[in-house]
Formats: structure tokens, sequence, C-alpha cells
């Protein structure tokens, strides 16, 4: 199926609207698609496309998606080309988290990765600018010790020139490849266990008090979150980063990494698929509307 680089900014921004998390995680709540099938097929030029068309709905999104990765890389593209071309290469889903859109004090890191290790993902697309990125790292190393930067290779030189010697760095290969620049440095000066804390929920936070000093404070409901900061203000910091990562991959869900690990799923919806965590419904209500037919 050939691909006409003809598409204009606005008819790629509505596209990948529809190749997101949001637009894939409607695609597991419901049968009816028909208003998703007619918007895809406006913004990816179904009447002009030449040749033999997509026969099935997965078969549209596929098609979409690389005319996306050829013209408009944005953040999902990246995010879903980081767990398919990077960790589910390198690391056992059983051992491994990875983190979506996580807080840590006033940014929001794109992807953080924990296992035996722990890294941050901050994503620029050739879409985004350098704003407010060295306020993200400064955010980023107050709760994780390694932190990269993924790009594309043509704007390599421009992110090297302000990063850190210590921030490693990815880049997305004119081929589509994910290769690791440099490695990030193992960076703990600046671990904060009060930023630490902010990003868990009360049963984590509480837990990971108890785990690191066998019991929790008695303190009002006012109080109880200043009386768990306290203890662990008071606790070797390293210590208390190696209990947070251990608090973080508790969230491992393991039978989402079963319905991926299968492969019924196309990789082009897995990132979204991972962060759902889709129960059995979701997940058959995914794979029935993916292969709707588009010819009838």
């Amino acid at each position: 199926m050939q691909i006409t680089p003809t598409y204009d900014k606005s008819q790629l921004r509505e596209l990948a609207s529809m190749v997101s998390h949001a637009a894939f995680k409607k695609l597991s709540s419901s049968s009816n698609q028909s208003s998703y099938i007619r918007r895809m097929k406006k913004y990816v030029g179904w009447n002009d496309m030449a040749g033999d068309k997509p026969a099935q709905l997965g078969d549209l999104i596929a098609h979409s998606y690389q005319i996306l990765e050829q013209n408009y890389r944005h953040e999902y593209i990246y995010k879903n080309k980081l767990l398919n071309d990077y960790v589910l290469k390198q690391y056992l889903l059983d051992d491994t988290i990875l983190l979506n859109e996580f807080r840590i004090g006033q940014s929001i890191a794109d992807a953080v990765l924990v296992n035996g290790t722990n890294k941050v993902f901050e994503i620029k697309t050739e879409l985004d600018t350098p704003e407010r990125l060295e306020s993200q790292l400064n955010d980023y190393y107050k709760a994780f010790t390694e932190v990269y930067l993924f790009t594309h290779i043509s704007l390599l030189d421009k992110y090297i020139r302000i990063l850190p010697s210590y921030v490693g760095v990815l880049v997305y290969t004119e081929k589509g490849e994910v290769l690791e620049h440099r490695a990030a440095l193992n960076n703990k000066e600046y671990l904060d266990a009060s930023f630490m804390m902010a990003s868990l929920r009360k049963p984590e936070y509480s837990k990971l008090v108890k785990q690191l000093v066998g019991f929790i404070p008695e303190a009002t409901p006012v109080f109880y979150y200043r009386a768990c900061l306290e203890i662990l203000e008071e606790l070797p910091v390293e210590e208390v980063q190696m209990m947070y990562c251990h608090i973080l991959k508790s969230r491992i869900d393991r039978q989402t990494n079963l319905y991926l690990s299968q492969g019924d799923v196309p990789s082009y919806v897995n990132f979204s698929f991972y962060q759902a965590k889709y129960n059995k419904n979701s997940y058959l209500t995914m794979i029935n509307n993916l292969s709707k037919n588009l010819l009838l």
C-alpha cells in the first residue's frame, strides 16, 4: 500500500488524535465504532487512496500509524516506540513497570521505568520545544537517579548542547530504531524523600513508612501526611529511594502482561493497552473492533 505524502498539518493533527491512548481506550469500551471509522477514513484520505484499501479497522489504523511515523511523530508514537523497541527488548515485564505521565514535583515525566534500576524518560518530539526542560530534569532527580532524553536524531545536536553530561540520550533514528546515544549516569545527589512521598498514593506511602521502620505513625488524618514525611526525612535518602522503587514495582499488572505477551494486540496499540490494564471484556472488545470489516 503506497503512502502519499500530501497530508497537511490539520489532517495530521486530527489523525494523531485518533492514534492515541485516549482513542484506543475507547476501542476497548464499545462495539459501535462507526463515528471513529468515518473520521479515520476522512483524515486518511480514504476516497483518494490508490490500490487496495485496508480491509479491516486494524489495517486502517496501521496505515494511519505509518503515515504519522513518516510525517507527524507525536508523543504517542514515541511512547509506543519506547515500549516496543526499548523496554520489551531489554527487560522482562514480570519484573518491570513502565509508568505513564508520572508526576514528580511540579513536572510530569512522560515515562518512568522501574525494575532493578530506575529510569525517567523525557520525550521531546519534533513538535516540542526545550522550554521547561531544565526544571523538569531538576524535579526528576529528586525521585530517580537515571534520566534519559528521548528525541529524534535530527534534534540530537540541539539537545546535546544544553543537557548536563549525566543525562542519558535515546535517539529515534531515520530508520525507526531506538538507539542509546549515551548512557545516563547514576546521580543520587538530588534525591529528596518529600518528592518521592508526594508522588505516591496514601496506601503506598503508608506502606513505604511501615516497610522502613516497622510501624506507621499515630496521627489524626490532617496531620498524618506530615507525620509520615517526618519519619522518612530522618532516614538515609538512598534507603528511602530503594524502598520507594520497590513500592512502585508493586503496580505491575500481571494479567495485562499476559495479554501483551500473547501477541494478539497489534504493536501499534501496545503502549495504550499496557497502560489501560484491560480486563477480559475490554480485551475482547478491542480485538473484535480491530477486526471490523471496512469493505462490506
